[in-house]
């Protein structure tokens, strides 16, 4: 993987790619001999030829790739050859497949791992739709004959092999664009994996994993949701709305360019109105006018919470309810990506959704030195391709399951400082009637007096 040759001094190098919409960040690490990740280097590029997590423009994404490359080698001081890649977008699907083994003297003979791992070989080779291709399967369940459950097949006696699979594709052509840009800036692809499976190694804990979890990664133009229920990740779906879309409603209604747009919601944005500044006036310049435009902060929070409600948090409820694991989700929901740095998120989140909610920091398995920069949920897929890529080398020592744990306990202490679904106001109340997508004034003063009521008892400290 690495130019120079690996010695005891010099451990293997691993490098994880994000080609995202808004920015493209490649981060270079290696495991330290405790076990944890450290980080050499890391740089960032802008993302002009991606839209919606799709490349439309070659030469633009390959410039951004090698800004990011150049920058990583200059802080790192290391060469190398080849990275871990993500994908996503809206041409990702997911299906459960089911295969069945039967086993000579199963009696007698325990189920070995290379038998599991042929189960999964079988199913990368089926056959899919044209123009499709199998990015990962995933091992969910299986069923011993036909009476025990597990999560874990390898030392059981069984002479009949029920496995239940998740098998994530992707449209073959958008693959290969993501490893053209790669191969055109001299680097090969050791391996592409879903970006939100990269975003939970390093934003879910254990405990969290086995308890039944869901991770929502928001980029910038997509929201990536994947679900977890005893350790497994059993559904994925990908709603083409990220936080780029929020930009452009601001720059398309207050008729202002993208970036103003994007600096007026970091500065002054927020998805709950009711924590809006009300006597707060923002200045916009105008072209060819003297005096500059003036809006509101509530004006501006309008048209956020209209997008965040109804295009990404009422769409992560449904896909929630449409997985059918909505009972066995007893962790609540991680946020995570760019997009969940929006204020007030996670509490219109927790609001919505009727679950506990936090927000996601890429940090398990790391060092504490790592840059302050890198943490930020901004960097979730990034350091998860990383971290996935040494896991992929077998490294030893990595991230052993009692540390997990203990992520996992100390997380799920600090929860209780917040506010837990059974205090949340009761399903169905507070509601906004809609009409073609738009708020009706039914309801609208209903919804603010219950969500302030609830809001006011959340600290401003979480965001």
């Amino acid at each position: 993987m690495v130019q120079h040759k690996e010695t005891q001094e010099q451990p293997q190098i691993v490098v994880g790619l994000d080609i995202g919409t808004t920015k493209i960040a490649m981060i270079i690490g290696f495991q330290n001999s405790d076990g944890k990740i450290d980080v050499l280097g890391y740089g960032k590029g802008d993302s002009t030829g991606v839209q919606h997590g799709l490349i439309f423009n070659i030469n633009k994404t390959v410039d951004g790739i090698n800004v990011a490359k150049n920058t990583a080698i200059s802080r790192s001081n290391q060469e190398f050859d080849s990275v871990y890649a993500g994908v996503a977008g809206r041409h990702i699907n997911s299906m459960e497949f089911k295969h069945t083994v039967t086993r000579r003297n199963g009696k007698e003979e325990i189920i070995r791992q290379e038998e599991i791992d042929k189960m999964v070989e079988d199913l990368e080779n089926i056959s899919v739709r044209p123009g499709e291709k199998i990015i990962t399967v995933i091992p969910q369940r299986f069923v011993i004959d036909g009476i025990r459950e597990t999560t874990e097949p390898v030392g059981e006696l069984g002479e009949l092999i029920v496995g239940y699979f998740q098998i994530i594709t992707g449209n073959d052509f958008e693959i290969k664009k993501i490893i053209r840009c790669i191969n055109d800036c001299e680097l090969t692809v050791n391996d592409i994996i879903l970006e939100p499976i990269a975003s939970s190694l390093v934003c879910l804990t254990y405990e969290e994993k086995q308890q039944g979890v869901v991770l929502v990664d928001i980029g910038g133009g997509t929201t990536d949701v994947v679900i977890y229920v005893d350790g497994n990740p059993v559904f994925t779906k990908v709603i083409p709305i990220g936080g780029s879309v929020i930009t452009k409603d601001i720059a398309n209604v207050c008729q202002i360019p993208e970036d103003l747009a994007e600096k007026l919601k970091i500065s002054y944005g927020t998805c709950v109105i009711e924590k809006s500044n009300k006597n707060n006036f923002i200045n916009i310049p105008q072209f060819h006018e003297s005096a500059p435009k003036q809006i509101s902060e509530p004006f501006l929070a309008e048209i956020i919470y209209s997008r965040v409600q109804m295009d990404i948090l009422n769409q992560i409820q449904k896909a929630i309810t449409e997985s059918g694991y909505d009972k066995r989700i007893r962790a609540g929901v991680v946020l995570t990506g760019g997009g969940s740095s929006l204020r007030h998120l996670k509490q219109l989140c927790q609001y919505t959704l009727q679950r506990n909610t936090r927000i996601g920091i890429p940090d398990i398995g790391f060092v504490n030195s790592i840059p302050a920069e890198l943490k930020d949920p901004m960097f979730a897929t990034s350091l998860g391709l990383l971290k996935h890529g040494i896991q992929s080398n077998d490294l030893e020592g990595f991230e052993h399951e009692e540390e997990q744990k203990a992520e996992g306990r100390k997380q799920k202490a600090e929860s209780k400082k917040d506010v837990g679904a059974e205090n949340l106001p009761p399903k169905g109340k507070g509601r906004t009637k809609t009409d073609g997508g738009k708020k009706t004034d039914s309801g609208k003063n209903a919804i603010w007096d219950s969500i302030k009521k609830f809001l006011d008892g959340l600290t401003e400290k979480t965001s």
